[in-house]
């Protein structure tokens, strides 16, 4: 039996939250004289109520789901079908469920909402019935959102070192803003501990490698939300892992200097040889070798030179020293009038040294030029661009 909190000029009495599916007896009567009595039913009954959808429930959930579900009557027609409307007490706009589900017949048994957050603080549930058989009356529940939710499962997230862990989480929900925790740590092989809470962070000092999971609650209600997954925190490697990072750094840069290295030595091993005594005509044109720079270190003592045999037979030494050191002997020449061309006092060792490497030369030109190749007319003999040993200290 209801009450009505208080009449309104002893003539009528307002209900805010009026049952429209239950048949309920309404009584109103006198507190004093004259005595008297007056009752009434509503709503009218309508139907077989054993055909209506029974065990009606509804649950918020994941923040923003609303679900509700019922059973088909056990004594509905086998061509029943249900329809669930939701009405906000506060605005009485009523909305149509806009996702059922159906069992194996076809028939409705359940339904979700998906935007719970413009829902006011009651909300009313009616499941309507129909068959063509027979009428089928209505069930109907009234809620509070905030009162049937069941919180998201936190998850944490977190950072540690040696020292300390610290642990983070977040419950979020429309309805409610003050919430209690349960944390429970398992440190090891130890048995696990729980901790009451209603921060939404923890310091674990000494952590070492730990487990740790979450259930959170409303404030001043005793539902909690289901456990969340544990998570494992592995608390003594931390600085391990940096110096492991730092070290792989460094072996990847050296393994990198040394693919290099081995690179290059092993294309230096590879290159064809070259011949010391053309080196340095070859690779730099235009710059004197190193023996012609010992010849020319000493141009006066040049000795006088035999011509060469063969049909290409060149100017003879003495002949040249001596236009030459006529030339010199005019003014801007030589000292002394003497010129080049006073080659005799050469000392026969450096005579016959100088002859040495003459031939040495024209071999080297010879194998250079080939027969029938090279700049020197198919003969074999040296380029015309060979200069002699006496011909360079001239120079």
């Amino acid at each position: 039996m209801t009450l009505c909190p208080q009449a309104v000029n002893n003539s009528y009495c307002p209900f805010y939250v009026l049952p429209f599916c239950e048949v309920n007896n309404y009584t109103v009567s006198s507190t004093q004289e004259p005595w008297f009595s007056v009752g009434i039913r509503y709503p009218t009954p309508d139907g077989n109520p054993a055909a209506a959808a029974q065990r009606l429930g509804c649950l918020v959930h994941d923040v923003r789901f609303l679900t509700c579900s019922w059973q088909v009557g056990s004594e509905a027609p086998g061509d029943v079908q249900y329809r669930l409307f939701l009405q906000d007490l506060g605005t009485y706009q009523l909305e149509e469920c806009p996702q059922y589900g159906v069992d194996a017949r076809g028939t409705h048994v359940r339904c979700q909402f998906t935007n719970v957050s413009r829902l006011g603080g009651h909300v009313q549930v009616l499941v309507n019935g129909s068959s063509p058989s027979t009428r089928v009356p209505c069930s109907e529940l009234t809620v509070e959102p905030g009162e049937i939710e069941r919180l998201s499962l936190p998850k944490i997230s977190g950072t540690c070192n040696q020292s300390y862990s610290t642990m983070e989480w977040k419950v979020f929900s429309y309805f409610h803003h003050r919430f209690r925790y349960e944390l429970e740590i398992q440190k090891g092989s130890d048995p696990p501990y729980t901790e009451q809470l209603l921060q939404n962070s923890y310091v674990l000092p000494n952590p070492g490698t730990y487990v740790a999971r979450l259930r959170a609650g409303k404030f001043f209600r005793t539902v909690w939300s289901e456990w969340s997954a544990p998570q494992r925190f592995d608390c003594d490697s931390g600085d391990d892992l940096h110096f492991r990072d730092w070290l792989t750094t460094a072996l990847i840069l050296l393994g990198a200097l040394l693919t290099v290295g081995l690179g290059v030595v092993l294309c230096g091993r590879s290159l064809p040889p070259t011949d010391k005594r053309t080196l340095g005509p070859r690779c730099c044109p235009g710059t004197p070798s190193v023996l012609g720079s010992l010849v020319l270190a000493a141009p006066e003592t040049l000795p006088p030179h035999p011509p060469h045999e063969g049909p290409h037979q060149r100017q003879p030494a003495e002949q040249q020293a001596g236009d030459l050191g006529g030339q010199q002997s005019k003014p801007g020449g030589l000292p002394g009038g003497g010129g080049a061309g006073s080659g005799g006092n050469m000392k026969p060792e450096l005579h016959g040294h100088c002859r040495s490497l003459d031939s040495q030369e024209l071999d080297h030109g010879a194998r250079e030029g080939g027969v029938g190749s090279g700049t020197g007319g198919g003969t074999g003999l040296p380029s015309a661009s060979s200069t002699s040993c006496h011909q360079r200290g001239m120079l």
